[in-house]
């Protein structure tokens, strides 16, 4: 009887040992925008108001390289891309802004805006990178060892948009997404982890816009809801399978901006010709219908925000008004003047980006006031980039430099 009890508290410390071993570590992931891609960032404690000559610069460095796409942070360390002398490198540096690696991986855009114009996806010890050419690559986040490549073009008959490839690149388990934008593989679908081909939709068979896509769940359905040059795009994200499509012949093709998504309900904005509109997407994905429409209000690429029946928005074009619209309704409601460019949100609080001058500015979304303002005076060329935030810094990048300001407030931590 001894040895039988003997026996079982070691088959149990046995399972007990190996269901331990197997716990799944936490996911560490950062993309284009957000968690979500919707420009929210989750954090807490932050400042609701700024100092005159705004937050603390923490470090900055202005010998980057070339480029408009934002960074991405993990808990230890920040990814960004750069171009050199027309060549596109990935550059790690720790949370202090010292370089700890930095890899080339391909060729940059070099006419018509020379410079990065994407942002890095980080999943786990994986980095996926593109470049302005249509180099896709696959790299160890440690190092930057680089794991597979591949061309947009060379590999995947591909046609570059006007300004260069711009899109970020979208991650669903083992696939990652691509828009070569080629007139038979016009949207493919990779395995992540070696770069073969999951899935090829030929679409609409017409170039890529600049748009990074988005990954729709809904009632157990996954949607990929992007933008070829004139067409707005559902795809089912499994199959390849073109669900839906809708025309937009725009005036200026941008469409730039990742879509947003909430309740069944999306959100999109581009330039002249097409403007904002609200879908509602049906119970399985498969269909989309127009709600409301706001032909005046021009966003190029500065994103979009909505917070319960309150959405937000820059004017575009020459205004430099913040809108605020009403969600439900598309009416515009108020409008304050921050400078038109990028707007995020984190902890209660809008922040904005002015592309012409360099303005940052913090937004009480209630209010609809500003709560200080400060100028990047570090960098060169426009301020195209999309701020971040990542354990109370917030991170902006101007052309060949990118800063770190303290946006923590002291008090609640203390």
């Amino acid at each position: 009887m001894i040895m039988k009890k003997n026996l079982l508290y070691l088959l149990t410390a046995i399972i007990l040992i190996s269901c331990s071993t197997k716990e799944e570590k936490p996911v560490v992931f950062e993309q284009w925008r957000g968690e979500n891609r919707d420009g929210k960032y989750q954090e807490n404690n932050l400042l609701k108001t700024w100092p005159v000559d705004g937050p603390e610069l923490l470090w900055y460095n202005d010998d980057l390289g070339q480029g408009y796409g934002s960074p991405i942070i993990s808990d230890s360390t920040l990814y960004i891309l750069a171009s050199r002398d027309s060549i596109s490198v990935v550059v790690a540096f720790d949370l202090k802004g010292n370089v700890i690696w930095q890899k080339d991986f391909g060729s940059e855009w070099n006419t018509s805006y020379p410079g990065t114009r994407s942002t890095p996806t980080l999943i786990n010890d994986l980095l996926y990178v593109t470049s302005g050419t249509g180099d896709i690559a696959c790299l160890k986040s440690d190092n930057g060892e680089i794991i597979w490549t591949k061309n947009m073009l060379n590999d995947f008959h591909g046609k570059a948009p006007y300004f260069g490839y711009a899109q970020s690149l979208l991650i669903n388990d083992s696939i990652v997404y691509a828009m070569p934008g080629g007139s038979d593989t016009n949207f493919v679908a990779l395995n992540r982890y070696n770069g073969d081909i999951v899935w090829v939709s030929k679409a609409k068979g017409e170039h890529p816009a600049y748009n990074s896509p988005k990954l729709i769940d809904i009632n157990g359905n996954q949607i990929l809801v992007t933008y070829s040059r004139d067409n707005f795009l559902g795809f089912d994200a499994k199959t390849g399978n073109l669900l839906w499509s809708e025309s937009f012949k725009a005036k200026y093709p941008n469409h730039a901006n990742t879509v947003l998504y909430e309740d069944s309900t999306i959100y999109t904005a581009a330039p002249i010709g097409h403007g904002v509109l609200k879908y509602g997407l049906s119970n399985d994905g498969s269909t989309i219908t127009k709600i409301w429409h706001d032909t005046l209000v021009r966003n190029y690429f500065g994103g979009m925000i909505k917070l319960d029946d309150k959405f937000f928005i820059g004017a575009g074009g020459r205004s430099k008004d913040l809108l605020l619209l009403d969600a439900n309704t598309g009416q515009i409601k108020d409008s304050l003047e921050t400078g038109n460019g990028s707007i995020i949100y984190a902890d209660g609080m809008l922040y904005t980006y002015a592309h012409k001058n360099g303005k940052v500015c913090l937004v009480d979304p209630d209010a609809f006031a500003i709560n200080g303002s400060f100028k990047v005076k570090k960098g060169k060329k426009e301020h195209f980039s999309h701020p971040v935030i990542k354990n109370g810094v917030l991170y902006i990048r101007h052309g060949n430099a990118l800063l770190a300001y303290d946006i923590k407030d002291k008090k609640q931590q203390s």
